[in-house]
């Protein structure tokens, strides 16, 4: 008789625990910060599209160099659409920037160039401190040069496969 008051004594004050876990802990909010999705600096920053993707180009070099060939190997209409949409981005106020990134932290699907490529805006989102790095010295970049989308090294391949002659079938 004692040990079964023991192990209901022990039983009620498990559930007792397991209650008192479940009631203080509070669902996961799926919110933004000032750094998720995009960075804060990002949505503060002067600079336009191109200022902040030069300064990628030179402070961030692997970054922009995965970016630019990842973007060269979707189709043109998907090219052009995330050039559009990220000089859209920045055409925001700052105000208007947070606003998206609120919606996007919650909507991702709400995003149309996210359903065609979902990381057209990757090199510019991108918080392991390369917008950081960005924000820090777009202002000394040329504000509209779209010059900076093409990759040279990529134009010089273009180049030189088109140089070399398709070889002849023998049969």
């Amino acid at each position: 008789m004692r040990n079964t008051i023991t192990v209901g004594r022990i039983s009620i004050g498990f559930c007792a625990c397991v209650i008192a876990a479940f009631i203080s802990v509070s669902p996961a909010g799926a919110d933004a910060t000032d750094d998720y999705p995009i960075p804060k600096r990002i949505w503060q920053t002067p600079c336009d599209a191109e200022q902040v993707l030069a300064a990628v180009r030179d402070t961030s070099p692997i970054y922009y160099e995965r970016y630019i060939i990842d973007k060269s190997n979707r189709p043109a209409d998907v090219q052009q659409g995330a050039v559009d949409r990220i000089n859209w981005f920045f055409s925001l106020t700052p105000a208007d920037r947070r606003a998206y990134s609120k919606e996007v932290a919650t909507n991702i699907y709400g995003e149309p160039m996210a359903q065609r490529w979902g990381n057209w805006a990757k090199v510019f989102f991108n918080n392991k401190g390369v917008a950081a790095k960005a924000t820090d010295v777009c202002m000394n970049y040329s504000r509209g040069d779209m010059s900076v989308w093409d990759w040279p090294v990529l134009l010089d391949r273009a180049r030189s496969s088109a140089d070399v002659p398709t070889p002849t079938p023998v049969d």
